[in-house]
């Protein structure tokens, strides 16, 4: 998996959770950077409690594995942000939206996971839904800040050059 992507996924997972008072950080590009080289050498080095600890932190897997998913869905059933594709947008910056080639594709993204856990249970079904949600993820840009702004918080002109 493209990095830049996971670490998109972990942004979204982690406002979702922060905004819906279960959680309280959000790591940097560079915090999950690091965390991410750690959890590659714990994996080598088979220290497997550690790397599940650390797995739960880097919120790993929390949007693609459905199994992981419905265990995150249970406390969020209530959360607004669930809504609908717009009510989850709430949980980007004006110009993260901006970056999004049309209203509700983040949403329409992160939420799409959510059809998967009860096809489980169904192979042609989930195949069927998990490649409507591959396709969405390629066409979703990297839209958060950390890929955008430059040192001070402005949009860096060098970006994509």
């Amino acid at each position: 998996m493209d990095p830049y992507r996971e670490y998109q996924d972990y942004v979204m997972a982690s406002r979702l959770l922060v905004a819906s008072g279960l959680s309280r950080e959000i790591l940097t590009l560079a915090q999950y950077a690091r965390l991410r080289l750690k959890r590659l050498e714990l994996a080598r080095t088979r220290r497997f409690r550690e790397l599940e600890a650390l797995n739960r932190r880097l919120r790993y897997g929390f949007w693609t594995d459905p199994l992981r998913l419905r265990e995150h869905l249970h406390p969020l059933r209530e959360s607004p942000y669930l809504a609908d594709p717009e009510a989850f947008e709430r949980l980007l910056f004006p110009e993260e939206r901006a970056r999004l080639l049309c209203p509700g594709q983040a949403g329409e993204y992160y939420l799409g996971w959510l059809r998967l856990p009860p096809f489980l249970m169904e192979p042609w079904a989930f195949e069927e839904a998990l490649r409507a949600q591959e396709e969405k993820g390629r066409a979703l840009p990297l839209f958060l800040n950390a890929f955008h702004l430059g040192p001070g918080g402005r949009e860096d002109p060098w970006r994509g050059r």
